[in-house]
């Protein structure tokens, strides 16, 4: 495990200190929780940033499926005649 110092803002050090306090943790386990979650926070964003600029450069391409062929694809699910799902052309 690795140290490293930084500067909190006063008031930021004071709510920290309280809920410390209050969860009967250390101060050090607080900041890790919350910079995992802010981490784990931010890796999704980008995961969905990459996925939008994916489908944005396939509408661009012109890959796409109408709202029929999904709509008629749907409404077969579940039954003995379900079809393939519809695939750009």
């Amino acid at each position: 495990m690795s140290t490293t110092s930084f500067r909190l803002d006063d008031d930021v050090e004071s709510k920290l200190d309280g809920v410390a306090q209050n969860l009967r943790r250390s101060k050090g386990w607080i900041i890790n929780e919350a910079l995992r979650l802010f981490i784990a926070r931010e890796e999704k964003t980008q995961q969905m940033l990459r996925e939008t600029e994916e489908a944005l450069a396939d509408l661009e391409a012109g890959k796409v499926v109408s709202g029929t062929e999904v709509m008629q694809w749907l409404e077969t699910w579940g039954s003995e005649n379900e079809i393939d799902a519809p695939s750009s052309k």
